[in-house]
Order: C-alpha cells, then sequence, then structure tokens
C-alpha cells in the first residue's frame, strides 16, 4: 500500500510539473507576441491548453511569476557565461581568433535563448514597474558578465593598451546586447552566421591588437 501511495503521489508531482511548464512555455510565447501587458492569463491558459484557474494553481503570483519562471529557463544556460574559458584557452596569447570565438559562441547562445524576453522586459519596462526591475537586473548581470570577460582578457595581455578594462566591458555589454541582437536578427532579417562573424570581427577590431 506504501509503495502505490508514492507511486501516485510521484505521478501527480509529474502531472504538476508538466502543466507548469506548459503554463511557463505558452506564456514565454504570447509575451514575445504580445509584449508582458497584452498577454493576459486567460490567453496563457488557451494557449497551454488549461483552465485558468489552473494557471493560478501552478502559478499563484500571475502573469509575473510565469514570465520570471520564463525567463529563468531561458537563462538557464548550458553554456558558462563567466571568464573561466577566457582563462582556461588564454593560456595560448596568439589563439585570439579562437577565444573571440568562444566569448561570441556564449553571448549568442544566451541572446538566442533569452534575448526576446529580455526586450519585452525592456519595451515593457515603461508600463510596468516589475518589468522595469527585471529589465535593470538582467541589464546589471549582462554588464558584471562583460567585466568578467574583460578582467580576463586583460590578464592576458589581449586589451589594446590604449583601452581601460572599464571601456572594455562597455564596448562587449554594448555588442552582446539584447537591443542590438533584436535590430540585427529579427529587424535586418541576419543570418546567424552573418551575425556571428560581425560580432567576432567588431571584438577584435574594437578591442584587441
Amino acid at each position: 500500500m506504501s509503495e502505490k501511495r508514492h507511486y501516485s503521489s510521484q505521478v501527480r508531482i509529474d502531472a504538476a510539473r508538466r502543466t507548469r511548464e506548459l503554463i511557463r512555455d505558452a506564456g514565454a510565447a504570447l509575451f514575445v507576441e504580445k509584449g508582458y501587458v497584452g498577454a493576459t492569463a486567460k490567453d496563457i491558459a488557451s494557449v497551454a491548453g488549461v483552465a485558468p484557474r489552473t494557471v493560478f494553481t501552478a502559478y499563484p503570483g500571475g502573469k509575473l511569476e510565469i514570465f520570471e519562471a520564463a525567463l529563468a529557463h531561458a537563462l538557464d544556460a548550458d553554456l558558462d557565461t563567466s571568464d573561466s574559458g577566457v582563462r582556461a584557452i588564454a593560456s595560448d596569447p596568439d589563439d585570439v581568433r579562437r577565444l573571440v570565438s568562444q566569448i561570441v559562441e556564449q553571448g549568442i547562445g544566451l541572446l538566442e535563448r533569452a534575448g526576446t524576453l529580455m526586450m519585452v522586459a525592456v519595451e515593457s519596462s515603461g508600463a510596468d514597474a516589475e518589468m522595469r526591475r527585471l529589465a535593470l537586473e538582467t541589464s546589471e548581470q549582462s554588464s558584471v558578465n562583460a567585466m568578467s570577460i574583460a578582467e580576463g582578457l586583460a590578464e592576458h595581455g589581449l586589451i589594446r593598451r590604449d583601452i581601460s578594462v572599464e571601456k572594455a566591458a562597455g564596448v562587449l555589454a554594448a555588442l552582446v546586447s539584447p537591443q542590438l541582437h533584436q535590430q540585427l536578427r529579427s529587424t535586418s532579417g541576419w543570418g546567424i552566421d552573418d551575425y556571428r562573424s560581425w560580432l567576432e570581427f567588431n571584438i577584435r577590431a574594437n578591442l584587441m591588437y
């Protein structure tokens, strides 16, 4: 009897998890399509194929909790956005091209997964205080990541002497930003290879010897 109860409990846990994932993914798609303000809990329920009350059972915090879950899921990178790769590869200072390629791949991976939701927060920040908070938090984290990479580059003498670490970090944060990603990938319709090549060229041209 105990094993049966445990099995039933696990089935319910798995079903609840799948429901949360359905709602999270439906919310993510609608936030991108309609914006945070335009998407409603009723819309999310319809796309997820659940009753509206189920949305609030799964996410008592409503739209905000769904958005935060979707953004956190998108930001949950398999790729390392710190400077650890910089420190490892830069043991061979001549291999600058490979090093820049890794930095760009990390940035592109993050933006391809999370860039659209990051821009939803930015574009909704004027109408919603919580979106303004999230936009600021993600911007600050991007700046921290860029500074970490710039410090790793500087440590190995890979940044030009006329450029400070702070300036290098600012350039990296600007180049690998959701705003520029959206402009080039979505608005201008650049393919991923053109975008990658452009980023690699501009990081080398603006920061390195």
